[in-house]
């Protein structure tokens, strides 16, 4: 689904939006777009400009050597801007980040090795189950469908 959540107040409240990754990834993309008058006052802005930066190397296929020092600078900086403007935000993800370069230099760009087509799929076993109330023997009744 290449549509972006409907954003309610509860995720607002919660800082939380429970959507497929597709659906983050869309959101995430179109964030600019869909509140365009508020982003231009945020002084926060830069750490979503950095990482999309970064999303956009690091999903870029073919993914070229030359690229590894700038991932990297912008890594390190996008770190630095996260522990600036949003210090009670940090968790292990943001400091995995300023791996990124070494990560895509030893085992290649990243969406070679992504599980999105797995997640999808496993989602719509997943919402069978739940509809189906029927929790014994999952497999089987997955594969008698």
């Amino acid at each position: 689904m290449n549509k972006p959540p409907p954003i309610q107040v509860k995720h607002l409240r919660n800082d939380r939006i429970a959507v497929t990754a597709s659906q983050k990834l869309c959101l995430f993309k179109m964030f600019p777009l869909i509140f365009h008058d508020v982003v231009v006052t945020l002084p926060s802005f830069i750490v979503y400009k950095q990482l999309r930066e970064i999303l956009d190397l690091v999903l870029s296929l073919p993914f070229r050597r030359k690229w590894l020092l700038t991932l990297k600078d912008l890594c390190v900086s996008f770190h630095e801007s996260m522990v600036t403007h949003f210090p009670n935000k940090i968790t292990p993800k943001v400091h995995f980040i300023c791996e990124y370069d070494q990560i895509v230099n030893d085992y290649g760009p990243p969406l070679r090795q992504w599980c999105f087509r797995y997640e999808a799929r496993h989602a719509y076993f997943k919402k069978i189950t739940i509809k189906s109330n029927n929790f014994k023997n999952v497999p089987k009744m997955l594969a008698t469908l």
